[in-house]
């Protein structure tokens, strides 16, 4: 079961109150035996007469409920924050699921595969999966006080598929398909034709041919107020005071205080359309990371730390002050082989460079209980086949294999990185031991985001890079890995590219028999593993360190980069 509104909360609540009410309105008893018998009844009136939580939660790896503390009203929960938050465009190419300050059209649960209304109250599909016609609420108001509309819903849709706002959640999504959408992002047209808004509360999306998975993808973007943006240009937009420094959704909670580098608070949003969210604050604090994050937290001075490390996952996860909530995220960590370059596009040397690496034994090293090899970024089981390659260590195979391909052992290749943390460093070192001890020679190129962006992605100046992660969406086979999807149309910085494997995974996307569905995907899946198309190396399990105190607290990593949180049910656990 998962939470997502406070209706449970509300009963508890109320049956407390009338049990209150009751005990005032009593007659006042003159026998002890009868005052006792009273105060008796008085207590079982104040118990909830259902449990406020799923027995089945409890145990959860990514749902924290508190069985001693029913929902309650009030106080504040204080969150270490990154270095990069509320800067520049942040909130426009990193918040494009917030479930903080925005609303979104439907939700996903935290089995995220299941859909619930937020915005749109109902939805309607044609018949040849061409249409989607979602009726919106009419009592949802922005944190300004001004109505949320279909237009509001046109116009977010467009700010993410414009190419200027930096987002890239319309160019890697299924909605690509929309009527227009093609023409819009290449400058041809004013709008995607293919949104159409029918009446204030009702907006109807085309599409040139059927997608599966547009529902999960209409629930990963935000609604942005139009009456305040329109009229900024789109490659502005990152730079207004609503990017910056305040925000405006229509979520659970509003932009609060902020000071540049030091803090933000986010304040309980008291007209929010599905009641208002239990705590009245939540308070980042901005660049406390790390070993001192975790101290905080220790002390009480915070109440969530953010993401461990194997050394404090073994620390915490027998402290019963801090929950360690998270899971498997979504894909993991690989290397992608420049095939642009002549080099990378035989098939042997890519095969090569799998077969020499013994993933289980680094993943057990450096990861202990919090990693497994990773054997396609594509991580939904029902889309995966199991007759995948998966390239078990053997070092003489990978030395057949390059003197087949007529290796050059005396090459020194580039191998560029993100990841500058000493665990990763540790782990770039011993790959580059394992392929050294095959013949093939790198040398560690660590860069900064931003960097490593612009070398790799912008400029394709690199022969091996090192990124995380993957997808729970098997649409993303297509959509990040077809040949036309370099960036910034998407996400292939390989450049990996297989006729078949396009077909397969473009045909797929719009199969509406499950099984033919299934199918194609098994056996793209198989495609792109027998060529090694890419490196996989790990699959992680990411964990995130919070007291124990924040109760109905929900961490899930369903893709890159969105996770679901559900901040509207946080409580403090309390008497």
């Amino acid at each position: 079961m998962t939470i997502t509104r406070k209706s449970v909360g509300l009963t508890v609540f109320l049956i407390l109150l009338l049990g209150l009410l009751a005990a005032c309105a009593a007659p006042a008893a003159t026998e002890t035996g009868a005052m006792a018998e009273e105060e008796a009844e008085e207590e079982m009136a104040a118990e909830p007469t259902e449990p406020w939580y799923d027995e089945a939660d409890v145990m959860s790896d990514h749902i924290h409920v508190c069985t001693d503390s029913p929902p309650k009203y009030g106080g504040e929960v204080v969150v270490a924050g990154a270095a990069g938050a509320m800067t520049g465009s942040n909130w426009f190419i990193f918040s494009a699921r917030d479930d903080y300050l925005f609303s979104q059209l439907i939700d996903r649960d935290t089995d995220a595969v299941s859909i619930h209304p937020d915005v749109a109250t109902s939805w309607e599909v044609s018949a040849d999966g061409l249409t989607y016609t979602f009726n919106l609420r009419d009592d949802v108001r922005f944190h300004d006080g001004e109505q949320l509309t279909a237009e509001d819903v046109k116009y977010s849709l467009e700010m993410f598929f414009h190419p200027d706002t930096g987002a890239s959640h319309g160019r890697t999504s299924g909605l690509d398909q929309l009527v227009g959408a093609a023409e819009f992002e290449a400058g041809e047209a004013d709008e995607i034709t293919g949104i159409k808004v029918l009446d204030d509360y009702t907006v109807e999306l085309n599409l040139v041919a059927p997608r599966g998975s547009v529902l999960l993808n209409m629930a990963s973007f935000n609604i942005w107020p139009k009456h305040l943006l329109e009229g900024t240009a789109f490659a502005d937009l990152g730079e207004t005071e609503y990017a910056v420094r305040n925000p405006v959704g229509s979520g659970p909670f509003t932009m609060g205080d902020f000071e540049p580098d030091q803090f933000y608070i986010l304040e309980a949003n008291e007209d929010y359309y599905a009641g208002r969210p239990y705590l009245d604050q939540i308070i980042f604090r901005i660049g406390l990371t790390g070993a001192t994050a975790y101290a905080a937290l220790e002390n009480g001075e915070i109440h969530m730390a953010g993401r461990v490390t194997a050394t404090e996952y073994e620390r915490y996860k027998d402290d019963p002050s801090i929950v360690l909530l998270g899971d498997k995220i979504a894909g993991g960590l690989t290397v992608f082989p420049n095939q642009n370059r002549p080099l990378w596009q035989d098939v042997r040397i890519r095969q090569a460079l799998l077969y020499s690496l013994d993933r289980e034994a680094m993943a057990e090293a450096y990861y202990g209980d919090l990693a497994e090899v990773l054997h396609l970024r594509l991580t939904n089981p029902e889309f995966v086949s199991p007759n995948i390659a998966t390239y078990p260590y053997d070092p003489d195979k990978a030395r057949a294999l390059l003197e087949e391909a007529g290796w050059d052992s005396d090459l020194v290749l580039d191998f560029i990185t993100y990841y500058q943390d000493d665990q990763s460093k540790r782990i770039h070192a011993a790959i580059q031991q394992y392929w050294n001890d095959v013949g093939i020679q790198v040398e560690l190129i660590y860069l900064d985001g931003p960097a490593w962006v612009d070398r790799v992605l912008e400029n394709d100046d690199f022969h091996l890079a090192y990124a995380c992660c993957g997808w729970f969406n098997p649409d993303q086979l297509r959509l990040s890995l077809g040949c036309d999807r370099g960036w910034p149309a998407g996400r292939n910085a390989g450049h990996y590219c297989n006729e078949e494997f396009d077909q397969l995974s473009e045909d797929a996307m719009s199969e509406p028999d499950p099984q033919k569905r299934k199918e194609m995907l098994h056996r793209a899946t198989e495609i792109i593993t027998e060529e090694a198309g890419e490196i996989p190396i790990f699959w992680p399990r990411r964990y995130s360190a919070f007291s124990a105190d924040v109760c109905n607290n929900i961490y899930r990593q369903l893709d890159e980069p969105f996770a679901e949180r559900y901040p509207v049910n946080w409580y403090l656990a309390g008497e």
